[in-house]
């Protein structure tokens, strides 16, 4: 049956995250999330949520997503040629930033949509089958006692077979200390992933790569500025430990470069910039081509969903910020995602929360 799109309906909400992420450049208290549901004539809907960190963007990215969806009146819900039609409309003005994200979140909304019509989970829309998926606790914390105690915490909840925290204080030997507190904290069997968040010049990328390495940390994640391709490449070569990188790549384009340059031995897009589901299809080619190990960045629900679908599937990184407000978040047990087998993502928004943390934009 053809579906054809009578309408999106756009909504934002302004919550709370507790605890707040924290890293070496702020603190981010709240999750300040846009909403898109496409509603279709034949009375399915699908929806999906995007991410902006600030509140600053909420407004401009709901408008976006309104302004842009209103185009799709009348059009057959086809969201990989939408896709295409849309990146090509928005080619002078620029598919990164802003209008990425709310091209994403059409797209994944489709998607969802497709996948509720057919009474499928997505996974299965993409040719693959649900499946238990490998998670990693990305902790909120910061400093080695913090993040030790919330370490131990999160492999006593969910299992987790490896925990990421950021690093980036001002001396070398209180990162080294802040990992040797979490190794504590989680033992020897769990693999330990750090994250610096783009914040180090290629000398001190190398320096504490060099000592970190010596503590058997299994990535070092964003060391250098995500367009710095020739720096991390070099610093690639200066270690053995793997760099990590891909959740600031803007659509699958900016994946290749990357990988053509050789940047990185492992890769996480992330689905909201990457292009969403269409998009993160195009880069689970690449990185397949690449034979690189490709991970997800938050988004757990639809990363859930988008993982067993991919070739060189790694870890589903667990940092739950729309949880609060669903009525069944993404179950984790024994370490291991359950994908959920509801039709599309199977987001299944708690009206409640959704009405306390309205954010009217």
């Amino acid at each position: 049956m053809t579906l054809t799109i009578q309408e999106v309906a756009v909504r934002a909400v302004d919550a709370p995250l507790d605890p707040p992420l924290r890293n070496s450049l702020n603190v981010i208290p709240r999750a300040p999330l846009v909403i898109a549901e496409v509603r279709t004539r034949e009375g399915v809907a699908g929806n999906a949520y995007v991410f902006p960190y600030t509140p600053a963007a909420l407004g401009p990215t709901a408008a976006l997503v309104r302004n842009i969806g209103a185009s799709l009146a009348g059009r057959a819900l086809a969201p990989a040629t939408l896709w295409a039609e849309l990146h090509n409309a928005y080619r002078i003005l620029g598919t990164e930033g802003l209008v990425q994200i709310a091209l994403s979140c059409l797209d994944m909304a489709m998607w969802d949509a497709l996948g509720r019509a057919a009474g499928q989970p997505l996974c299965r829309l993409l040719g693959s089958e649900p499946r238990p998926l490998p998670v990693y606790a990305s902790l909120r914390g910061w400093g080695a006692a913090m993040l030790a105690e919330e370490a131990g915490q999160a492999v006593a909840a969910l299992g987790a077979r490896a925990v990421k925290f950021k690093l980036g204080q001002a001396r070398l030997e209180d990162d080294l200390d802040t990992v040797r507190a979490v190794r504590g904290a989680v033992g020897d069997g769990v693999e330990i992933l750090v994250d610096y968040n783009q914040g180090l010049t290629r000398p001190e990328a190398e320096r504490r790569g060099l000592a970190l390495q010596t503590l058997d940390i299994r990535w070092l994640e964003e060391p250098l500025p995500v367009d710095d391709d020739a720096g991390l490449a070099a610093l690639r070569q200066a270690l053995r430990v793997p760099v990590q990188g891909g959740e600031n790549w803007w659509g699958p384009k900016g994946m290749a470069r990357a990988l053509e340059a050789g940047a990185v031995d492992l890769c996480m897009p992330d689905a909201m910039k990457i292009g969403g589901v269409t998009g993160w299809q195009q880069a689970a080619a690449i990185a397949a081509a690449k034979r690189v190990p490709m991970s997800s960045h938050i988004f757990v629900e639809a990363s859930a969903q988008l993982l067993p679908a991919t070739p060189t599937a790694h870890w589903l990184e667990h940092l739950d910020v729309a949880g609060p407000l669903l009525r069944t978040p993404l179950e984790v047990k024994d370490g291991m995602a359950l994908v959920p087998e509801r039709g599309g993502i199977g987001l299944d928004w708690d009206a409640g929360a959704l009405a306390r943390w309205r954010a009217d934009v």
